[in-house]
C-alpha cells in the first residue's frame, strides 16, 4: 500500500477522521459554548476550522482528543480577541446622561468664577490666600513668610477674604467691573 500523496486522503483515513469528528464534536461544542460562551453557530464554525487544521496535522498527532481540545481552546480565545467582548447598548442609551457629569456645568461655572475672582485680586492677596488655603499655612507661618507680625497676617487674611468675597458677589450678580 502506498502512502497518500499531499492533498489526498485514503478511504480508511477519511473514515478514521469521521469517527474522530463524531466522537469529539459534542465535547468541542461544549467547550466553546459553555467554557468560552461562544454562540452555538459560531462555535460550530470554529469546530470546522479546528478539524481543517487537524487534517493538515493528523499525521503528527499522537493523541487526537488532547490536540483537538487544545486547538479548540486556542480557537475560542482567538475568537474573542477578534470579536472583543462587545455588548449592545441599552435601548434608552440616548436618553441617559452620564451620572458622573451631574452638576458638572455648575462645577465648571464655579471654578471659572473663582479663577476670575482671584485674577482680580492684588498679587499680595492672591499669595496670602494661596499660602493660607491651598498650602495650609497658619497665620503664624504666614507672618514668618511675609516677615511681619501674627496680628498683621490675620488682618491681611481677613481683608483679602473680604475683598475676594466682594468681587465674587459682583461677578455672580452680573455687575462686573474691572
Amino acid at each position: 500500500m502506498t502512502p497518500p500523496r499531499a492533498g489526498e486522503i485514503s478511504a480508511q483515513t477519511a473514515d478514521e477522521i469521521e469517527v474522530i469528528y463524531r466522537r469529539h464534536f459534542t465535547l468541542l461544542r461544549y467547550l466553546a459554548c459553555r467554557k468560552f460562551r461562544i454562540p452555538e453557530g459560531d462555535a460550530e464554525n470554529l469546530i470546522q476550522e479546528v478539524f481543517v487544521a487537524y487534517l493538515s496535522a493528523a499525521g503528527s498527532v499522537r493523541d487526537p482528543r488532547s490536540w483537538l481540545v487544545g486547538a479548540m481552546c486556542n480557537a475560542s480565545r482567538n475568537y474573542w480577541r477578534g470579536h472583543g467582548r462587545l455588548e449592545g447598548l441599552p435601548a434608552d442609551f440616548g436618553e441617559r446622561g452620564d451620572p458622573s457629569a451631574a452638576g458638572l456645568d455648575e462645577t465648571v461655572a464655579i471654578r471659572i468664577t473663582v479663577r476670575e475672582t482671584l485674577s482680580r485680586l492684588h498679587q499680595k492677596c492672591r499669595d496670602t490666600l494661596r499660602l493660607r488655603y491651598l498650602e495650609g499655612c497658619s497665620a503664624i507661618e504666614l507672618a514668618q513668610q511675609l516677615d511681619t507680625t501674627n496680628r498683621y497676617a490675620e488682618k491681611l487674611i481677613s481683608k483679602c477674604l473680604k475683598r475676594a468675597h466682594e468681587i465674587y458677589v459682583r461677578l455672580t450678580s452680573g455687575k462686573v467691573t474691572p
